[in-house]
């Protein structure tokens, strides 16, 4: 073979080797990328569990809330029953208020 078959050939091994490389990526540059996905990947895992953990403080504070409504209402009731004379202790007397 002479010098220009060999430069051929060369060329042509070059060409495909560049297309390949252009296609896939190169091998480094995409375990890079794959690397910054896993990466990414596993700080939107943490932040989903931390908005996790944020949703059952809320949902705790609203049962709390719910207690408190209730506790609320029951003392409103029993300060309506006082006004209207019902609750006060009465002796067995002549049913008079102490």
């Amino acid at each position: 073979m002479d010098a220009g078959t060999w430069a051929v050939f060369i060329a042509a091994g070059a060409l495909l080797m560049n297309f390949t490389d252009k296609i896939f990526g190169g091998g480094s540059r995409l375990s890079g990328r794959l690397a910054k996905i896993e990466t990414n990947i596993l700080g939107i895992q943490e932040d989903i569990r931390t908005l996790v953990e944020a949703m059952k403080q809320m949902a705790d504070m609203r049962g709390d809330i719910r207690v408190l409504d209730t506790r609320i209402l029951a003392t409103e009731q029993d300060i309506r029953e006082l006004r209207h004379g019902e609750g006060f202790v009465q002796r067995r007397i002549n049913g008079e208020y102490p």
